[in-house]
């Protein structure tokens, strides 16, 4: 017996026409809801409605891939009885995600992925920087509105006995069309066309469509099992490999990660007044560089960062992934922190952004390093106009760690300050000072104003910190390079290299090492390093120093990667030698000394205290006012009673969770 509701006047409106053909013919008319939505999504995602027609005729199957993907989703509402509601709901679903990934491209460069999804809640707290307060404002309402929808639409949606029957085998059908066409996409491009294209993620939404591309990068995760993998092959391989170097010296070797550096000297048709990176070039032309391969474009910071710790290429892991989000959550891997460590060194990380973001607080720990200092455990920082922190506040606190104890150090430092949005934070003003000139946009030409004047900034940093090094007169590597290019819109031909996945390096020491220029991939820069210091290192480094350049070279690798993170680690002899370590964060522990209350202020005194630390009264965390690193205080109504347990909390910047605290202080 089927149930009649009255619906508010709005529903019944949006909803009136489309009724009686759903009702007459409703498995037809939700495939049809299928190609439109495929169509819809394709033309957002290229920001263009004729691209999204184009993309129809040019590849065909593809399109169905994508459209059985979809119709398999709508096809499971027809097995509920509130039909009317659950349809429209998972059409709204795709309709979102196609927005979001129309919106994500005004930003960056690389399309929305689902492992976009995984890192939210850090986005969300760095989502003021690209879009103003307005736009906020309206997605806030937007949402409300959807949230206060779809709360109407299942009150007041009529209900009707499914048939299971003709419903089931509707899901199946639409099932199996998309997995034909998903393996037509399979067969017809081949193993090599696929790992080819999926290696430039902007190349396979193009190619494939976001659908496909969304789906495969949920599911396809991990490295997969080579075709000959088995103990005797990594036996053979393992066996084929020299024993590591032992070095005669020990320098401290500090390894820089720069957001969005690049020198723009490399781009056409652009003209200004002052080199932007002049240190940088200096190091460039009296010691080793080159260019680097690095995994991404204008975004995915942790992909180069993931190739340049741990030696692996991307290129075997799943589309879009981001190993940081994966499998480093629960496994331990080798790295170049790792292989400094079996020679004595203290592994240090540093970061002027939030710890947690990319859950680097989590997945430090899994790449070996025995500190890791984020923003939140750091004072006396200046920020640029859009709100990133400047980069200068790096050279005190990698000085820091490098005084912190006799051993030698490895230190990897990642930069912020050259983050986008370049858009904001400048006007034509400076613009003209600079003398800048690129393209025929004013907008664009302020926009790399903006870029120019971040550069200048780092550049200096760069400078500051190669002096500090000079003057401490201990042997020291420095290792500079470029994470990926900024997110501007600038293609391949428009690059003097001609290769919009390359960034450049630069090897700085004060040992008297030879230079030598060579381009490198972001996985071969750090075994390079070691190379260049006459340091063996672990299976992968010597893998990279011995074997690059070889015919079987990226297969080795691949299985390789495989047996260290999913395999059965024969290369170690069947168990995993590395685990996370006892990751402290930031240099010196938080130290609660003294706490006293007076006309309702709790006043706290100790070591150790930056603006994101929070005093708690037992497990209460109360508003707490920073005043200096050994001072903050906190309104509290009345003093704790006795014996109660105080302490000082570092709450992530980002607010996502709490990174330290104090040993308790008892009242």
């Amino acid at each position: 017996m089927q149930t009649q509701t009255k619906e508010p006047n709005f529903l019944r409106r949006m909803t009136g026409r489309l009724r009686p053909a759903f009702s007459a013919h409703p498995y037809l008319s939700t495939a049809a809801l299928a190609l439109v939505l495929e169509l819809a999504l394709e033309m957002l995602g290229r920001h263009s409605p004729l691209q999204g027609v184009v993309f129809l005729f040019a590849h065909p199957v593809h399109f169905l891939a994508n459209a059985g993907i979809i119709m398999t989703t709508l096809a499971v509402s027809h097995l509920f009885k509130r039909r009317n509601f659950f349809l429209p709901f998972f059409a709204g679903l795709w309709l979102l995600l196609g927005l979001a990934n129309a919106v994500v491209q005004c930003f960056r460069s690389t399309p929305l992925g689902a492992v976009d999804l995984a890192i939210l809640p850090s986005a969300v707290s760095i989502i003021g920087i690209y879009i103003d307060a307005w736009m906020i404002a309206l997605l806030a309402a937007l949402l409300l509105a959807c949230v206060g929808w779809i709360v109407s639409a299942l009150i007041h949606s009529d209900k009707r006995a499914p048939d299971y029957k003709r419903a089931g085998a509707f899901v199946l059908a639409s099932a199996c069309l998309a997995a034909a066409c998903y393996g037509a996409t399979l067969l017809g491009d081949g193993r090599e066309k696929r790992k080819e294209v999926y290696s430039n993620i902007m190349d396979a939404y193009d190619r494939y469509g976001f659908v496909y591309c969304f789906c495969t990068g949920a599911l396809d995760r991990g490295v997969d099992e080579p075709e000959f993998y088995s103990q005797a092959d990594v036996d053979r391989l393992v066996d084929s490999l020299e024993p590591g170097a032992v070095p005669e010296e020990r320098p401290d070797v500090i390894m820089i990660q720069l957001e969005s550096f690049f020198d723009v000297a490399h781009l056409d048709d652009v003209s200004y007044d002052e080199d932007p990176i002049p240190v940088f070039r200096e190091l460039k032309e009296n010691y080793s560089s080159g260019f680097l391969t690095v995994p991404s474009v204008g975004a995915g910071t942790a992909n180069t960062e993931f190739e340049v710790l741990s030696g692996m290429s991307l290129d075997f892991f799943g589309m879009g992934e981001y190993p940081y989000m994966t499998v480093l959550q629960e496994e331990a891997c080798e790295t170049v922190a790792t292989d400094l460590k079996d020679l004595g060194y203290k592994a240090h990380a540093v970061h002027n952004n939030t710890g947690t973001f990319y859950m680097r607080n989590v997945v430090f720990s899994q790449l070996g390093f025995d500190t890791f200092t984020p923003i939140e455990f750091m004072n006396g920082i200046e920020y640029n106009p859009i709100g990133w922190a400047k980069d200068e506040i790096l050279t005190g606190e990698i000085m820091k760690a490098l005084e912190s104890s006799d051993e030698p150090h490895f230190v990897f430092a990642i930069t912020v300050q050259g983050h986008g949005k370049y858009q904001r934070g400048i006007d034509s003003a400076e613009a003209e000072s600079l003398n800048i000139t690129w393209a025929d946009d004013e907008e664009d030409q302020d926009a790399l104003a903006y870029y120019l004047s971040q550069l200048r900034e780092t550049d200096a940093f760069i400078g500051a910190l190669r002096d500090a090094l000079e003057q401490r007169g201990r042997p020291a590597v420095l290792v500079l390079y470029g994470d990926h290019l900024p997110n501007f819109d600038i293609g391949s031909d428009q690059l003097e290299n001609g290769d919009i996945f390359q960034t450049e390096y630069v090897i700085w020491d004060n040992m008297g090492l030879p230079a030598e220029d060579k381009d490198l991939e972001a996985y071969q820069l750090s075994a390079h390093v070691l190379e260049k210091l006459g340091i063996g290192g672990g299976i992968l480094t010597r893998y990279h120093q011995q074997m690059a350049g070889s015919p079987d070279y990226e297969t080795g690798l691949q299985l390789l990667e495989y047996d260290t993170l999913y395999g059965d680690f024969y290369c170690y002899g069947g168990t995993n030698p590395y685990t996370a370590s006892d990751l402290r964060m930031g240099l010196d522990p938080i130290v609660v000394r003294d706490a006293s209350w007076s006309d309702g202020v709790l006043t706290v005194t100790g070591d150790g205290f930056t603006a994101w630390s929070r005093v708690a009264v037992g497990e209460d965390e109360l508003d707490t006012v920073f005043v200096d690193e050994h001072t903050v205080t906190a309104e509290l109504d009345e003093p704790p009673e006795a014996e109660t347990p105080l302490t000082v909390r570092q709450r992530a910047a980002n607010k996502s969770g709490v990174l330290g605290e104090s040993e308790p202080y008892y009242w």
